[in-house]
């Protein structure tokens, strides 16, 4: 029964270890890629065109129509 009882911990233990690495180098992975994403965006920025408005609005209005219309025809059909 105790070599069960140790195995069983130790098992345990190594798991632990395995998802707290795991974590901890993603936590890492994060915080290295927002450092590279502020580098990369600080020197662009993007804005509106300011043009013409009305184009911009009605690009966005017509990519919605476009979603609702085919979120329809999928209702329709049973598969959303």
């Amino acid at each position: 029964m105790d070599t069960s009882l140790g195995t069983g911990l130790s098992i345990a233990v190594l798991g632990m270890a395995i998802v707290f690495c795991f974590i901890a180098l993603l936590a890492l992975a994060i915080h290295l890629l927002s450092r590279f994403k502020s580098e990369v965006l600080s020197g662009e920025m993007v804005a509106a065109p300011t043009g013409r408005p009305g184009e911009l609005v009605a690009v966005i209005g017509a990519a919605i129509h476009a979603h609702r219309v085919s979120s329809r025809s999928l209702e329709r059909r049973g598969e959303s």
